[in-house]
């Protein structure tokens, strides 16, 4: 049936309960919105519609890609000429961030990105051990991995900033899970990101 053989084009512009979807069919357009059941008159034919995310979503990028629960929204942040910053965080503050180069290597970055994501909770009082590592993604390419675990009274804090480089480009990601042992959703969310991140 032609109805349903067509063209389906869906647009996100943003996330809020409004109709924030477009339903393109045949060359017509139908506002829709996500996870509402819908009754819409297309070529004379009345039909239910919903429009769903799947659980995990796949966010792809010039440099990189990932997966990711649909519950974690990611921001986009131009930080300057040329410097992009993605960022997905839970509400107790653990989170993954990742920062494109365009015009340089961001690898000179690594140690004072470290520095800089720790040294509030240095001068706080936290101890610091460093654990760097090599970690292979899963298109096999091998990542050097700086690695801090801060511990105070008993609570832990651990980072950790990577590079991937090309020829003046690049990009640097940090993961941080403030709450180690309470923020069982910041970690699963920093594995799902480093089990399926590859590089493009």
């Amino acid at each position: 049936m032609k109805l349903f053989t067509l063209a389906v084009l869906l647009s996100c512009f943003s996330l809020t309960a409004q109709n924030d979807y477009i339903l393109e069919v045949d060359g017509k357009t139908y506002e829709v919105a996500l996870d509402a059941p819908q009754k819409l008159t297309i070529n004379g034919k009345q039909v239910n519609i919903s429009v769903k995310k799947k659980d995990t979503l796949l966010f792809n990028n010039p440099y990189f890609s990932f997966k990711h629960l649909k519950k974690h929204d990611i921001s986009n942040t131009n930080l300057d000429e040329g410097i992009q910053q993605f960022m997905m965080m839970t509400a107790a503050g653990s989170g993954v961030i990742i920062q494109t180069y365009n015009d340089m290597d961001p690898a000179m970055l690594k140690e004072l990105m470290l520095n800089e994501m720790t040294k509030e909770s240095i001068g706080y009082g936290y101890s610091v051990k460093r654990e760097d590592y090599t970690r292979t993604l899963s298109n096999g390419l091998e990542m050097k991995v700086l690695k801090a675990v801060l511990e105070y009274k008993g609570e832990v804090e651990t980072y950790e900033v990577a590079t991937y480089s090309k020829k003046d480009e690049g990009f640097l990601i940090v993961t941080m899970n403030t709450v180690d042992d309470f923020d069982v959703e910041g970690k699963d969310m920093i594995k799902l990101v480093w089990n399926t991140l590859v590089t493009n």
